[in-house]
């Protein structure tokens, strides 16, 4: 019964799209067989009937114009980037994630796709691309998204509610798939061949073949969510059993800040036939799996119409058919110009006539004279029609109406123009591009709606820890590690990056333009430019140069160059791009924490001396504590703006002076003497840390042991 009420659900589904979609698609359909490059249909047929007997001659101008669209896309790349969409997601995360896709793109052929769907979406005003899942190893189910391209554009509805240009809208698509019943019998032994009853593909199949239809629909469902502000005052949501599971551990319930509905979205995938569901299965993601292209779009009284480059240039195309048909058929009855003459005169010889215009005889006889001797005039051919001008101009006319129908001219297609400069040229082509740009800018939108598919589809499938491939933008590929469990988004664990793609939210877009090949083309032509001007560059370029370049052993000549090159330039070549060197970090970190225990010298060496003052009951003491207190600033403030080694210097200096401090005991005296000089340095400026001090310190670089630290008395 739950699988009668599924089919029924999908049916009704179905006929609203079919609906909203009968008047775009019989247009679509008009289209694709208008263009079709193996056999055009561009003559209707009341015309042909008409002209039965007469030449109906096609000369397609459409499919230049079409290729001219969809090679330039070629040329331009599209590439899928990742980003985090949220204050959990990590850049190194996303940018392995971006790895990831660009794999799935390169082992799913996916530029086919690209290309199949802007193909149609020019021809007819609306393409499709799909992403299934894939298992890639069957021993332990691991799956990993594909995508796929759409080969018949009509085979696909989206529901008529959709807005949206890319489909993310969508909540139902069906895709209808044409079997042999042998093929459908081996996937479904036990299933009926009864065929999807399609309303838009009538006469698709033969009785040798079954109809299967797959239906991705959306179920939106909603939980409640509560939310507890923490002490800190952010808010936290949970659930309700995750509320009470919290009041549960802290013993009192915690006070509520507000609730909300929560909605999630599930995609379910069933395959059907007109009897039955074959398959049911959830589509692992929140979006459906099928993406339109489209071409032209515009809303009329809340209908949407779509169309493409064809049916823009139908009615020029068919023009310029009638008028070099009609140009043609004039030029070739010219041979044809019947002969006038009188019946006497070729009397005996009317098969040599009768052929005269489809043969070569040399000789047509005739008589001269009739049987009472009288002269008879020869036969004359009659004035063979000429060609009109009208056809030659009506041809050009109609191709000058089918480019500015489409906005595309001769010159955007390689052919010469009135523009001289190459800049001029530059630019007609460049006038052209932007006239159809809205079929590469649509095809962006939808391949960054594809993305988020194959993001999301990516992270539901890796949940369990594994090795994935990545391809990076150069071409080269590596291993990372995705492991659901680990705490941190992104760490380095034997050499091998590992990721949590759970950790965060990660957003698409998408950028066009050249490959990386045709970028590293031009990057070198470039730099061969700037050394051909200024050979003095060579030295510092030298080694880039080379690498770039496609020679053999380029890479060899590139290291050849790099050992010549100035240390400068060697020291360049290997920085890293870290802001501090991991090794400088450490020294750095060491300093820091032998500034930290000369610091807790001082204190000690301040609290010696206040402990001097309650014995002596001095004010000389407490000064002495003030001139330990005011180094102790010193050398925290002179030490901010230095070196490491700087630092390391005014360390030792400092510790050597404050270790040698001589003991309370020595006498008054000696306090006051060295008070004196404590009030001379702080009115002097700063020692010159990169100066040796008067006593260095021990041979090792370290502390002083014990034997050479004098103890106090």
């Amino acid at each position: 019964m739950a699988q009668q009420d599924s089919l029924q659900r999908a049916r009704e589904r179905y006929d609203d799209a079919a609906d909203a979609f009968r008047e775009t698609r019989a247009q679509m359909l008009e289209d694709l067989k208008f263009s079709n490059p193996a056999k055009p249909e561009q003559w209707p047929a009341d015309a042909l009937k008409a002209r039965e007997g007469r030449p109906c001659l096609t000369f397609d101008q459409t499919n230049q114009y079409i290729a001219q669209i969809v090679n330039d896309s070629r040329q331009n790349k599209p590439s899928i980037y990742c980003l985090p969409s949220d204050a959990k997601g990590s850049v190194k995360v996303a940018q392995a994630l971006e790895g990831l896709v660009r794999n799935i793109e390169y082992t799913s052929r996916a530029g086919i796709t690209y290309d199949t769907a802007l193909e149609h979406a020019a021809r007819i005003g609306l393409g499709w691309m799909r992403v299934i899942p894939e298992v890639i190893d069957d021993d332990t189910n691991e799956q990993q998204p594909r995508i796929i391209r759409v080969q018949d554009p009509l085979s696909v509805l989206l529901d008529a509610d959709s807005t949206e240009p890319d489909g993310s809208d969508a909540t139902d698509a069906f895709v209808e798939t044409i079997m042999s019943k042998k093929a459908f019998e081996r996937q479904w032994p036990k299933a009926s061949t009864t065929s999807w009853e399609s309303t838009t593909a009538s006469g698709w199949f033969t009785t040798d073949s079954v109809r299967v239809c797959e239906h991705q629909f959306v179920e939106i469902s909603e939980s409640n969510r509560i939310m507890v502000r923490n002490p800190d005052g952010s808010m936290l949501t949970l659930t309700e059993d995750e509320y009470w599971q919290l009041a549960a551990q802290v013993g009192f319930k915690p006070e509520v800040a507000g609730t909300f509905k929560a909605k999630h979205r599930t995609v379910k995938w069933n395959k059907m036939t007109g009897a039955e569901t074959l398959e049911e299965t959830e589509f692992p993601s929140e979006y459906l799996g099928v993406v339109p292209v489209i071409g032209y779009e515009l809303w009329i009284e809340g209908k949407r119409h779509l169309c493409g480059m064809v049916r823009r240039m139908r009615d020029s195309q068919q023009a310029y058919n009638y008028e070099r048909s009609s140009q043609i058929e004039t030029v070739a009855l010219q041979p044809k110009a019947p002969f006038v003459g009188s019946a006497r005169a070729i009397e005996g010889y009317e098969n040599e006539w009768k052929a005269a215009n489809t043969s070569n005889q040399a000789i047509l006889p005739f008589n001269d004279i009739d049987d009472a001797g009288n002269p008879l005039q020869r036969p004359e051919r009659s004035q063979p029609p000429q060609m009109s001008q009208a056809f030659a101009q009506g041809g050009l006319q109609a191709i000058n109406d089918l480019q500015a129908s489409i906005g595309m001219y001769k010159s955007n297609l390689g052919a010469p123009s009135n523009a001289v400069s190459g800049r001029a040229k530059i630019q007609d082509r460049r006038e052209g591009d932007t006239a159809n740009f809205h079929y590469a800018d649509n095809q962006s939108r939808s391949i960054e709606q594809l993305g988020r598919v194959v993001v999301d589809m990516t992270i539901r499938l890796t949940d369990t820890k594994r090795a994935a491939r990545i391809l990076n933008l150069d071409g080269s590929n590596d291993t990372i590690i995705i492991d659901p469990t680990q705490e941190k988004p992104h760490q380095e664990v034997n050499g091998k990056t590992s990721i949590n793609l759970s950790s965060g939210k990660y957003g698409v877009r998408v950028k066009s333009g050249p490959a990386y090949s045709t970028l590293r083309e031009e990057a070198a032509e470039n730099l061969t430019k700037i050394v051909g001007s200024n050979p003095q560059m060579m030295t510092i370029l030298g080694p880039m140069w080379a690498k770039m370049q496609d020679w053999p052993e380029a890479d060899k000549i590139s290291r050849m160059l790099m050992a010549m090159a100035p240390p400068q330039v060697q020291a360049a070549a290997e920085e890293k791009q870290e802001e501090i060197p991991p090794a400088f970090k450490a020294q750095l970190t060491q300093y820091q924490q032998q500034i930290s225990m000369m610091s807790k010298a001082l204190e000690a060496a301040a609290g010696h001396a206040e402990q001097l003052e309650k014995e002596k009951e001095s004010s000389l003491n407490d000064q002495l504590i003030k001139a330990y207190e005011a180094e102790t600033k010193r050398i925290t403030a002179v030490s901010s703006g230095m070196q490491p080694e700087q630092v390391h210097q005014l360390v030792m200096q400092t510790m050597m002076q404050v270790m040698q401090t001589p003991a309370p005991t020595q006498g008054i005296q000696d306090d006051m003497q060295e008070h004196e000089q404590q009030e001379q340095m702080q009115g002097m400026p700063p020692p010159d840390p990169m100066q040796p001090p008067q006593q260095q310190p021990p041979p090792d670089g370290g502390f002083f042991s014990p034997e050479q630290n004098p103890q106090p008395a």
